[in-house]
């Protein structure tokens, strides 16, 4: 099949999140299974054109594209060889897209042109299919910014201009990003205004929504995990205001978990490591521990674990749950190697703890790949006391480093960590999102800490997991078909 992907994000260059890795990772695979994939990303200002390969498509002319009322000029760009099995295509328009960040500025400030630059995206995805005369079998869009071309599919393209039957896919990788901007912005995507009044496509509580749009017109929805899929339509809290609109296309909704890049998150073969190591041999997961500690200035008792946190510091990542317990952790010898970036607020009681206890807790409030690696490899135990998730990786990559996760049982996190008190156990879950539950799955973590044999027992088990694409592609490939049936193929 021919399938033209459009994101926001896709790794490593174009990178913010999760977002992005699946991306890349998605269309590796499907491309592997020999389907013709195409993504097409926005021209970031801060890409680096010449350590990118990313050059113009010759055969292309440059275009004028009509947002709201101003026209903007774009030119489209190739990454990479035109013989990659996956081929990625970016839009150079200088009026919005050159400019550092994804979604936001460096000052963290979200782009006010973000409606625009979500309408000349989708826009321009459709008409390089044109151009290029490449029959499209799916479009399949990855979260709200890339919905209007979902939209312009279905408003613009019914019956006309578009090669190929172009049923259209719609990824939900986190509802709560909605894109939700006031009702004038139907003339910026172009679109008449009654459909940002009742019952329009766009309307949201007097609003315009993105992603409820997307959801309304593509063929088909899924979101990336069967119990996040599950949660969004029958709890509110995790519907986000959408959980009736879900409701209503049950039929044609489902959850599929997103896969483990294991080619990029390999301990036996990860190059930000001081020493390689697998569920044969483990010394060098030793060597790991010993040069993190050392690294970011702890020092470890030897009988409490050592605690690994990456992600964004937001409330949905939990961290607020773990905060008050930092110094009585620290205080009986635990110790934590927090990284990542996001809520200014948490970012300040984080770096007030690691003050506190500049032994036991080192914050690094930053984005570091490298150093990622090196948590995953050198912790012991791995932090998610997720408020939500919809599928989460970094449970699956802990797992593949013989670190145990501590999850929350939500979404892809129930999906893929089962609690060390079963027979298959591969870490410690908790239910409630309190610190009283995160605390009793972190001194039952202990108790098992203090049993070696049993603790390595439950390290080979999470380093057998596979929770490679090659499964996730196979459902994926089996959607894309029921696109195609929709749309008559």
């Amino acid at each position: 099949m021919n399938v033209l992907m459009v994101s926001a994000e896709m790794a490593p260059f174009a990178k913010v999140g999760g977002l992005a890795d699946v991306v890349a990772a998605l269309s590796a695979a499907m491309a592997a299974r020999k389907h013709d994939v195409r993504v097409v990303l926005p021209l970031y200002g801060h890409l680096d054109r010449e350590r990118e390969k990313i050059r113009p498509l010759a055969k292309l002319p440059p275009l004028s594209v009509r947002v709201g009322q101003e026209v903007h000029d774009i030119r489209f760009h190739m990454r990479g060889s035109p013989r990659s099995a996956v081929k990625v295509y970016l839009v150079e328009c200088p009026s919005l897209f050159d400019r550092e960040g994804v979604y936001a500025g460096k000052d963290g400030a979200t782009f006010t042109d973000g409606l625009a630059r979500a309408s000349l995206h989708g826009q321009a995805a459709l008409l390089l299919a044109r151009l290029l005369e490449w029959p499209v079998d799916v479009i399949h869009a990855h979260d709200a910014e890339a919905a209007p071309a979902i939209v312009y599919r279905q408003k613009w393209y019914a019956g006309r201009g578009l090669p190929g039957p172009a049923g259209t896919l719609l990824t939900i990788h986190n509802l709560a990003h909605q894109e939700i901007h006031p009702a004038a912005g139907a003339d910026t995507l172009g679109l008449p205004r009654s459909m940002a009044s009742y019952p329009g496509l766009l309307e949201f509580n007097g609003n315009v929504n993105l992603l409820k749009a997307g959801i309304l017109a593509a063929d088909r929805v899924n979101t990336v995990s069967p119990t996040y899929a599950v949660e969004t339509i029958t709890d509110p809290d995790f519907g986000c205001g959408l959980e009736g609109i879900l409701s209503g296309r049950e039929k044609s909704y489902s959850g599929i978990l997103n896969g483990a890049d294991y080619t990029t998150w390999d301990p036996r073969k990860d190059k930000a490591l001081p020493e390689d190591f697998g569920p044969a041999d483990l010394s060098g997961k030793e060597t790991c521990r010993r040069e993190l500690l050392k690294e970011l200035g702890l020092k470890s008792v030897a009988d409490k674990p050592l605690c690994g946190f990456v992600g964004r510091l937001v409330h949905q990542k939990g961290l607020d749950l773990l905060l008050p317990l930092l110094n009585r952790l620290a205080e009986d010898g635990f110790t934590f190697a927090l990284l990542g970036t996001g809520d200014k607020a948490l970012e300040d009681e984080t770096r007030k703890a690691a003050a506190r206890h500049p032994d036991r807790v080192a914050f690094v409030g930053a984005f570091d790949e490298s150093l990622a690696h090196r948590i995953y490899a050198g912790s012991d135990l791995f932090l998610m006391p997720s408020v939500f998730e919809p599928c989460g990786l970094s449970q699956m990559y802990s797992l593949r480093y013989g670190t145990l996760p501590v999850v929350r049982r939500t979404g892809g996190l129930a999906d893929t960590i089962v609690d060390a008190s079963k027979k298959n156990g591969t870490g410690f879950v908790f239910d409630d999102p309190t610190p009283e539950d995160l605390l009793a799955a972190l001194r039952t973590a202990e108790g098992w800490w203090e049993s070696p044999q049993k603790w390595r027992k439950l390290q080979e088990r999470g380093m057998k997991c596979d929770f490679s694409w090659s499964q996730s592609a196979a459902r994926y490939e089996k959607l894309y078909r029921a696109v195609g049936r929709t749309r008559g193929r």
